[in-house]
Parts: C-alpha cells; sequence; structure tokens
C-alpha cells in the first residue's frame, strides 16, 4: 500500500506540474500526438442536451484505450510511470486543463486507492501546488472494478479553483489512475461533460482485465507449486505486497517448508504436532527486542482479535489476516490459509505460528505502530 501512495502523491503533484507545460507551449492549436497507428479521430457527443458534438483522439496503449479532446497536445513528459498525458494548449486563463495515466503494479482496490489518495492530499503530504484539498464525492462502478473520486484544491501558485477527477481500475494485480484536472470556471462550462465521455471511453483490454484469472488457472494446474512450499510461497508473495521492500526470510522459508503440513494444520494430529512445535519461551517482547532468533520457531501469542478479514482465492483457497493485540499490549497481524469460522472482531484467541518480519502502518493516534507478521498454523477461539 505504500508504494500507492507514493504514486498517488506523484499523480496529484505532476497534475499541479502540468498546469505549466500547456501554458508555456506555442498556443496556435498545433497538437503533437503519438503515431497514427495509435490513434484515430472519431466524433463524441459531450452530453445528452448538447447538440454539438467534440472532435476526439483515440489513444490506445499496450493493454488501454481512452478518448481525449484532439485540440489538446502531447505533453511530452518523457517520464516513464507516466504512459500517457495530455494538456489543453489553449487555456482561458492561467490554469491548463489536463489529465494523465499511470499505470502501477498494485493489489489495492479502486475505493482504498481513492481513500489513500484522499488521506495524503488532504493531509498536505508535500505538495505545495495542491492546498485546501477538498474531497467532493466518491462512487463506485463495480461493474468495471472501478471507482471515482472527484475532489477540489487550490492551485497554490494560480490561487485558481480546480476540481480533480481520478478514475481507479484494477485487475487485482495492476492499478490503472487517470486523472483530469479542469480549472472550476472549465469544468462549469462543458469541462464536467467532457470528463465524464473521458471516462466513459477508458477501457482496459480484455487480456490485462483476465490475467489475475490466468494467474489463478496456473496456480491451479500446481505449476511451480507443491503441497510443501504453496503457503511459503504464498507468503513470500504477501509480505512484500503488504511492506515495501520487505522480504520473507530465508530460514521462516525453509521452516514452513519443512512443516508444512502445519500450515494451516487443520487435523486434530497436526493441531497436536503444532502446539508441540511451540517455545513456549518466546513472548512478542522477545521478538519486537530482536526477531532474528526466532525466525524458524513456532510461538503461541493470545489477545483480542482488533481486525479480522477473510479473501477466498480462486483454486479453493481461503486467506485470512488477523490482527491482534497481544497480553503484552504488542500488535500482531498473522496470515492464516483456511476459514477462521466463527472468530470475529473482539474474541479473544490464541495464534500459533512462525515470525516472519517486523510491519509497520499508521495509526489512528497520529503514530506509527510496529507490529509482528506471523505465518500462522492454528487460531482458536477462547470462551
Amino acid at each position: 500500500m505504500k508504494s500507492t501512495v507514493k504514486s498517488t502523491i506523484f499523480i496529484l503533484f505532476l497534475l499541479a506540474l502540468l498546469t505549466a507545460c500547456g501554458a508555456e507551449e506555442d498556443t496556435t492549436g498545433t497538437s503533437s500526438v503519438p503515431a497514427p497507428a495509435e490513434n484515430e479521430v472519431v466524433n463524441n457527443t459531450v452530453s445528452a442536451s448538447t447538440e454539438a458534438k467534440e472532435e476526439t483522439q483515440l489513444f490506445t496503449g499496450e493493454s488501454f484505450s481512452f478518448s481525449y479532446p484532439s485540440s489538446w497536445k502531447d505533453a511530452d513528459l518523457n517520464i516513464p510511470q507516466v504512459v500517457a498525458a495530455f494538456v489543453n494548449p489553449n487555456p482561458k486563463g492561467g490554469f491548463v486543463d489536463n489529465l494523465n495515466l499511470i499505470i502501477e503494479e498494485s493489489s489495492a482496490t479502486p475505493e482504498e486507492a481513492a481513500n489513500l489518495s484522499a488521506q495524503g492530499l488532504s493531509n498536505g503530504d508535500g505538495v505545495e501546488l495542491i492546498q485546501n484539498y477538498k474531497k467532493l464525492n466518491y462512487v463506485d462502478v463495480p461493474e468495471k472494478a472501478a471507482g471515482i473520486l472527484e475532489a477540489e484544491y487550490t492551485h497554490g501558485e494560480l490561487n485558481q479553483q480546480v476540481v480533480l477527477t481520478q478514475y481507479f481500475v484494477s485487475n487485482g494485480n495492476a492499478l490503472y489512475t487517470l486523472s483530469t484536472s479542469y480549472s472550476k470556471t472549465s469544468y462549469d462550462n462543458g469541462g464536467k461533460a467532457t470528463i465524464q465521455n473521458i471516462l466513459d471511453s477508458f477501457k482496459i483490454t480484455e487480456s490485462a482485465m483476465n490475467s489475475i484469472d490466468t494467474s489463478a488457472n496456473a496456480d491451479s494446474s500446481l505449476e511451480g507449486f507443491t503441497e510443501e512450499n504453496i503457503f511459503a510461497e504464498m507468503m513470500a508473495y504477501i509480505i512484500p505486497t503488504e511492506i515495501e521492500d520487505g522480504a520473507l526470510d530465508e530460514k521462516t522459508y525453509n521452516y514452513i517448508i519443512q512443516h508444512h503440513q502445519l500450515f494451516p494444520a487443520v487435523t486434530p494430529e497436526d493441531q497436536k504436532s503444532a502446539k508441540a512445535e511451540v517455545d513456549p519461551t518466546i513472548t512478542s517482547r522477545h521478538l519486537l527486542k530482536n526477531l532474528n532468533p526466532y525466525l524458524d520457531k513456532m510461538m503461541e501469542v493470545s489477545g483480542y482479535v482488533i481486525d479480522i478479514t477473510e479473501e477466498e482465492l480462486d483454486g479453493g483457497i481461503t486467506i485470512a489476516e488477523i490482527h491482534i493485540i497481544d497480553d503484552n499490549d504488542n500488535s500482531i497481524v498473522g496470515f492464516y490459509a483456511n476459514s477462521t469460522g466463527d472468530i470475529l472482531e473482539d474474541d479473544y484467541v490464541t495464534l500459533r505460528g512462525v515470525p516472519a518480519t517486523y510491519y509497520s502502518f499508521d495509526n489512528i493516534s497520529g503514530g506509527t505502530t510496529i507490529s509482528i507478521l506471523l505465518g500462522v498454523s492454528t487460531i482458536d477461539k477462547v470462551e
């Protein structure tokens, strides 16, 4: 998630900078656009209430396409993260209406990405050009695995009101963020309809939308996965996804493989074996002091459930994430490859598992919580 926050701030800061790109360019209306093979001119109705049609340009990328006003020109940013960026070369006033598209590897849902964007900009994360940010609305578009975030801000240098519209689309592996910024005047005088036209035209290719299903089919054929390594591989995938620059330690990986029948331990015999593996001298206090000596040892920890979620994956696999505060008032986040049954928030539970790494996140008090991430073998509700 942290990478998504950074990318979101980058996107918004880029939008503010784009206002200078168009203003400094030639305003004759000459447009520099991508190669003709990737573009075609089409006519789209701006809104049902107008008879006029706006000429648009269809931009086609490797996995997506969308239409934009044909009078706009390529911003020519030469920034690898930006797959497309266009500006209005004939702005009315100081602000230059613009759009850009960024694609990033992320499992974030559109709503999660929108919340991160709104939170980051509301907090003024170092973006001087974007001031007085205010979220206006969020609309989920489930049929397109998408969401639309609308917001306003004041441009720091121009002192103008700007309407920001972000369209987030996810295929489970990648997050597409199409962002448009219009001056409030431009937005109220036809810009809103143009933006809707742009969003309606945005499409991801079928192969890109099905990419997560293709991966699932590969998993179901067990190519590269075995009964012995599947949970270790899941943890090796989860950790860098949840933690920027995170990785599963080799000692933990090998321990899970050597005791694969215990992850998860679902039979009475395996549950008994898991309990026998526990080193009762290990507590969260030891782990917070130095995690390394315990990366290949089973521990037991009890506490109240702060948060618990389950996700059913293709292939009949369920992955649960459990966050507890233990008896030492320390934070533990566990991943468990099975259903947790009737366990709910505020229940008192006992987890057994192998510690994998540290995990930090922002807490509601404005500080940072250091948590221990656990590969869970068993979870029991204590009545």
